[in-house]
């Protein structure tokens, strides 16, 4: 496939590339000068444009470039971007653009790893969708490169930059909830099975999109392996990961200084969303030195719909969701739940960790989930992984190996 950009409307977009045209290099010299940054998406699906559209809240921003392999995709995020913005296939070509400040990578897991290497190869910095990595040998991996190099990389962790649930960490740590020796992580929703039949809107590269690693054929017309990508081993974890890095990477922060788990065992199967491969209902335990956590999830029911952590400690209990904390002291034995002591709202915003993000490009500071944070985030869950299809108790050893047992 060639890697030259596409054209939109050729002229005017000819003339702006030319006027900002830079030298190799860190492009801060730019920004700084003009405040203005330019990005590329990498990844215009879905989560892609959500990005795009959080990123029109931030002062300054805007997308020359677009990146996708599917025709669809590539058309809705061009109404999101600039009127000179170039269409790519091939996401070495939006790289090689000295005019780019930085990129959004928002692509299937199984592709993170490279494109993250490549980008910071590239001097570009980098908004990098989580989970952060497809297994635990590229995240660490990837925590290497990155570190080898000059470039500011933010993980879409957003739960670390948003006010109120900043506020339950403090919370936390002033110790109202006393010693905290059990902690758990849930997302409930019922979910429709999936379509037994999807067109594709428009030209679809397939081979492009599962990589050289993968021999899945697509599956028409079903077209699950594309449209719901999530639920393949071939390009994630499944919502052990994908949804699971958010909530135990929270559970890590107030608890364990942000560390993974020492060991993970997973059972869990497809009861709802065939033909898929990944469980939609299951069910992880971790192993921390003080405490202990369980990560369920169950696409079959609405009960206490959406995602909820609790954190039960010897004084109280704090319980975390979309509809803020609530600190709930401990009733004693067969004593009735008495009222919260403390409660607020706890809002996740995307837009917060997006302007965390341009902020660090400007500045050069640390963002608020570097690759460190997206690292253990999903090390859990991808120990969890291991555990589940080993069948076995899976333990992290320090030097980061994986034993199973």
């Amino acid at each position: 496939m060639p890697n030259s950009g596409l054209n939109r409307r050729q002229f005017v977009a000819t003339a702006a590339a030319a006027g900002l045209t830079l030298a190799a290099g860190r492009p801060m010299a730019r920004a700084a000068a003009s405040n203005k940054l330019v990005l590329g998406i990498i990844g215009a699906g879905g989560r892609g444009r959500t990005l795009m559209k959080g990123f029109q809240s931030v002062p300054g921003v805007e997308f020359a470039a677009v990146c996708d392999v599917y025709e669809d995709s590539t058309a809705r995020a061009l109404k999101l971007a600039s009127p000179q913005a170039q269409v790519y296939a091939d996401h070495r070509a939006v790289l090689d653009r000295k005019d780019l400040d930085a990129v959004v990578i928002a692509t299937p897991d199984h592709w993170h790893h490279q494109q993250l290497a490549d980008a910071v190869a590239a001097g570009k910095d980098v908004y990098l969708e989580k989970p952060m990595s497809w297994s635990l040998e590229q995240g660490k991996k990837m925590v290497q490169l990155v570190r080898a190099s000059k470039q500011i990389v933010q993980v879409g962790m957003q739960r670390r930059s948003s006010p109120g649930i900043i506020a339950a960490k403090q919370l936390v740590d002033s110790g109202i909830l006393g010693e905290v020796n059990y902690a758990q992580a849930q997302w409930f929703w019922n979910m429709k099975p999936l379509a037994a039949s999807r067109p594709l809107a428009g030209k679809l590269d397939w081979e492009r999109f599962r990589g050289p690693s993968s021999k899945l054929e697509l599956d028409p017309p079903q077209h699950a392996r594309f449209f719901n990508w999530r639920y393949f081993w071939d390009f994630s974890g499944g919502n052990v990961t994908d949804q699971g890095t958010h909530l135990m990477d929270v559970i890590q922060w107030f608890l364990n200084d942000g560390r993974p788990p020492r060991s993970a065992v997973c059972q869990g199967s497809v009861y709802r969303l065939q033909p898929a491969q990944t469980p939609d209902v299951f069910s992880a335990s971790f192993e921390y030195p003080k405490f202990f956590a369980t990560w369920t999830l169950a696409y079959t029911n609405s009960y206490q719909d959406g995602w909820r952590i609790t954190l039960q400690g010897n004084k109280a209990s704090l319980v975390l969701d979309d509809n803020g904390y609530r600190v709930f002291p401990d009733a004693g034995r067969g004593g009735k739940l008495l009222p919260a002591v403390q409660e607020a709202e706890a809002r996740v915003s995307t837009e917060a960790h997006l302007q965390n993000f341009a902020d660090c490009v400007r500045s050069r500071q640390e963002p608020n989930a570097p690759v460190e944070v997206g690292h253990h985030a999903v090390a859990g869950p991808h120990l969890a992984n291991i555990a589940f299809h080993k069948q076995a108790k899976a333990v992290l050893n320090d030097d980061g190996l994986v034993t199973t047992g």
